[in-house]
């Protein structure tokens, strides 16, 4: 008779603790694999809303003579740009309206052009579109966004110039001629120079340029002569440009 054949005790354990292993690791990569595919569906959406910035901000310019969007500038020898005041002033360019404010330039396009609030919203974020406070408000009831912070991912071109940093009149500069690599939006300005925006985990921004296209950057100096789309010339954030191509997106996300 053939002698019986013990089997090791932890043999068992050992096969089980790989296949927990194994499942383990597949889990993981099947998470990163979705994981990146809601990061590239969220980017193509998040392009598709800059588009419809773009296309809102020229035909505006077709309505008022070529002129791109702003509320009241209030020129002086050095302007500090702002964003998110006069939120409750009904005209925005009435004396309590916002002035040199620049999230109200994109809100100017939400009351005037066929865009909703939620194209204002990066959908890798956690910013939710405005409502104007609920009930039957809409966006003709006030002059910028309710929240900023909230109801806000995208920055724009600061329009607002210190005195003689251009040197055409500012008429005739803020105009839907600007060179094609002239940055006019882009995913929120991180508030920090030569990074890139929050919005797509610090991996680079999606760019609205002014001949229409928008391109996903990896890198913030991506303007003219490869201007810091997120800081001026001189490397300031919170500021206005120093001349005609220079750069400086807002608000900042600070």
């Amino acid at each position: 008779m053939a002698p019986l054949v013990r089997r090791r005790r932890g043999a068992g354990w050992v096969g089980l603790l790989v296949v927990i292993a194994l499942l383990a690791l597949t889990l993981v990569a099947f998470l990163g694999v979705a994981r990146r595919s809601r990061e590239v569906a969220n980017s193509a959406k998040c392009a598709r809303y800059l588009k419809a910035i773009g296309m809102s901000m020229l035909l505006y310019s077709n309505e008022n003579r070529g002129h791109l969007p702003r509320t009241t500038y209030v020129p002086a020898e050095v302007v500090v740009p702002t964003w998110g005041t006069a939120v409750k002033a009904s005209d925005p360019f009435a004396p309590d309206g916002p002035k040199n404010d620049v999230s109200a330039v994109f809100f100017l396009l939400n009351r005037t052009q066929d865009i909703t609030s939620e194209c204002f919203i990066c959908p890798a974020t956690d910013g939710v579109k405005d409502t104007y406070g609920g009930g039957t408000n809409a966006a003709l009831g006030q002059s910028n966004f309710t929240d900023v912070r909230r109801n806000l991912t995208y920055s724009i071109q600061n329009p607002y110039p210190s005195d003689g940093v251009i040197p055409a009149t500012d008429e005739a500069w803020w105009r839907n001629r600007m060179p094609d690599r002239f940055a006019l939006a882009a995913d929120v300005n991180p508030g920090a120079r030569s990074t890139n925006s929050p919005n797509h985990g610090g991996d680079g921004q999606n760019v609205l340029f002014a001949d229409g296209h928008v391109e996903f950057a990896r890198t913030p100096h991506v303007g003219i002569a490869n201007d810091n789309i997120f800081a001026n010339k001189r490397g300031e954030v919170v500021a206005s440009p120093v001349d005609e191509t220079d750069n400086v997106l807002l608000p900042a996300n600070d």
